[in-house]
């Protein structure tokens, strides 16, 4: 069973039904005996990461989190999901300062520089480059909406690349973890290749 985190600020439905259209079982749980019980942990996510991360910590998902990925099972971070896998981001709360993330992957959440004169957020296609080869397939296009994008430390932990202003990170990879900022349930085929070579871990 595939358990998707619901923390109230997740794309649920979306994610769930491209799971099960592709034959998975899934389960929308907040509860910690169900995420560490599953075979495979998504965790999704649209909006700002100061309210996630109160919700995430609220609920004791963070320590269900950490407790999950001990046991090396496989985890996937969608969009916000994959910002609150990074040590802070530049988004700001009340006090101005940086907002922690879980801090599993080493790196911030940068806002997009102004000067690009591009749009801001990025809400669109946008094709990957410089891929991982287990998941991703270069050239594709997938869908993205977001106005922060994760900066990595480690080089090796990029897994995709694209380019909006600025070239970034659109996917990253770490031992039993893969996290996207875009969309693969909103990425046609493309997005449903992706979590079916994921989800094919968790058998």
């Amino acid at each position: 069973m595939i358990a998707i985190i619901d923390y109230g600020m997740g794309n649920l439905g979306s994610v769930e039904k491209a799971f099960s259209f592709l034959g998975y079982e899934t389960k929308i749980t907040d509860s910690p005996d169900t995420i560490l019980s599953a075979s495979g942990v998504v965790l999704p996510g649209v909006g700002s990461i100061a309210p996630a991360m109160r919700a995430i910590k609220s609920k004791n998902i963070d320590k269900a989190i950490f407790s999950y990925l001990e046991k090396e099972r496989p985890f996937l971070g969608i969009c916000l999901g994959m910002q609150v896998l990074f040590d802070a981001s530049e988004e700001t709360q009340e006090d101005k300062k940086e907002v922690e993330g879980l801090g599993i992957i080493p790196g911030r959440v940068r806002l997009f520089p102004k000067s690009s004169g591009l749009k801001i957020p990025q809400i669109g296609w946008n094709s990957i480059y410089d891929v991982h080869p287990s998941y991703f397939i270069p050239g594709r296009y997938m869908y993205f909406v977001h106005s922060y994008y994760c900066d990595p430390d480690r080089k090796e932990d990029v897994a995709a690349r694209t380019s909006y202003g600025i070239d970034y990170a659109a996917a990253v990879s770490t031992g039993n973890i893969l996290a996207t900022q875009f969309h693969p349930e909103k990425s046609g085929e493309a997005g449903l290749s992706i979590l079916k070579k994921w989800g094919e871990n968790t058998i």
